[in-house]
């Protein structure tokens, strides 16, 4: 059972999330707390696994909660969710162990999968999460897919991008917000230990890599008329929009119509 502390000044909100949460196998909203002391409080008190964290908050913030926890070498995981956020936020969220930062609102559906993937000591749990969690083995057909089209572009596996890219696109597919600055690249910088900023970067490279070495039949074969000389490259999003849509399409042609996930 994962245990969860919830620290937000938002009491309808905090019902929301507690209502919601309780409805998941093997999660457990064991404490609540509306400021940033009583937030210390519960978890010095209750040690829950993870918190979900708002930064704005009375008396004591979030920021504020988090350094108290790195200076006294507290373990639970952090996960962010606020309706601020600058990138200087972020960075010093992330230095101070925060593992996600979500901006609200959210799609609640996919804070369970990033809450399992946080506590992976949980990861071998019995059949939990069905609702939200993807079939393993459709992740690594997922995951395949994504790599030979990666590599059909011509984006070599020896450029950092190239895993990022791989991590977006499934993200993207998965159903994840589609916010790359507030979530996509946050959420891959956490999981590679390294900043949004340089997650940005490298998959900025790894396009430009592709899009200069890559077929253009193949291009046209993923794109259609998106691609054109006469065209830029595409943004980091749009060409990571672009993969998931191609990898719609399949899906729905192989399941023999357009169904949704």
């Amino acid at each position: 059972m994962i245990k969860i502390g919830i620290i937000d000044d938002n009491v309808p909100f905090t019902e929301i999330l507690i209502d919601f949460l309780s409805t998941i196998n093997d999660m457990e909203v064991i404490g609540v707390a509306h400021d940033g002391r009583k937030g210390m409080e519960l978890i010095k008190n209750q040690k829950p696994d993870l918190i979900i964290l708002d930064l704005i908050m009375p008396f004591s913030d979030g920021l504020s909660l988090l350094k108290n926890r790195y200076e006294e070498n507290i373990t639970t995981k952090v996960i962010i969710l606020t309706s601020l956020g600058t990138e200087d936020t972020i960075t010093q969220a992330k230095e101070l162990g925060a593992s996600y930062f979500l901006m609200k609102p959210i799609e609640l559906s996919h804070l369970p999968k990033m809450i399992l993937s946080i506590c992976s000591e949980y990861v071998s749990m019995k059949p939990a999460l069905k609702k939200v969690i993807h079939n393993p083995n459709h992740d690594e057909k997922l995951e395949l897919k994504i790599t030979d089209i990666l590599r059909s572009i011509g984006i070599p596996a020896n450029l950092k991008g190239y895993f990022f890219l791989r991590e977006a696109i499934q993200m993207i597919n998965n159903g994840s917000e589609s916010s790359f600055s507030k979530v996509i690249y946050p959420a891959i910088a956490s999981k590679f230990h390294t900043t949004p900023s340089r997650v940005e970067r490298a998959i900025r490279h790894a396009i430009e890599v592709g899009w200069n070495r890559g077929s253009m039949e193949q291009l046209n074969f993923l794109f259609g008329n998106t691609v054109s000389p006469l065209k830029g490259r595409p943004t980091n999003g749009e060409f990571i929009a672009l993969i998931g849509e191609h990898l719609r399409v399949q899906k729905g042609l192989e399941a023999g119509g357009f169904t949704s996930v």
